[in-house]
């Protein structure tokens, strides 16, 4: 019950983390076609996709070493990921790239802070979080062939 529950606010944070990440985009290519200040807007709507990528990784983490105990057995129970290829993704690649992609989020969120002009603020952000957000793309990919 808990377990299905937090899943399901794990796909919706998903969702809103998806939604928030393409905005931060398409408003860094506006802004650098545009040749726009780097406003308020922009630093809202990055500032959401990071946040929502912690709360991803929050609940990423409940489900995985608390929750799933309720399907797999109790959580100091190493799994065989070695011979399951899905087991394997969800237990190791899924989190190693979640965590790279929130790190590539926050990284990004550095640089704008520090950066003077708003062409290297537009500039950083399209590469950090185009690269999270691919990163992101590629896990949920994988994550449909692991079946």
């Amino acid at each position: 019950m808990i377990y299905s529950f937090a899943f399901k606010i794990h796909i919706v944070i998903s969702t809103i983390t998806l939604l928030a990440g393409i905005s931060t985009l398409v408003m860094s290519i506006h802004g650098l076609k545009r040749k726009r200040e780097y406003g308020r807007q922009d630093f809202v709507v990055s500032l959401v996709f990071n946040v929502a990528l912690y709360f991803q990784l929050f609940l990423g983490f409940l489900i995985y070493f608390l929750l799933r105990s309720t399907l797999e057995g109790p959580m100091w129970e190493v799994p065989d990921t070695q011979n399951d290829a899905s087991l394997r993704f969800w237990a190791i690649e899924h989190i190693a790239l979640m965590i790279f992609a929130l790190f590539l989020t926050q990284l990004g969120r550095v640089f704008i802070k520090r950066s003077k002009g708003s062409t290297r603020k537009f500039r950083a952000s399209l590469f950090y979080f185009g690269t999270s957000l691919l990163l992101i793309l590629f896990s949920v990919g994988m994550a449909m062939f692991s079946r």
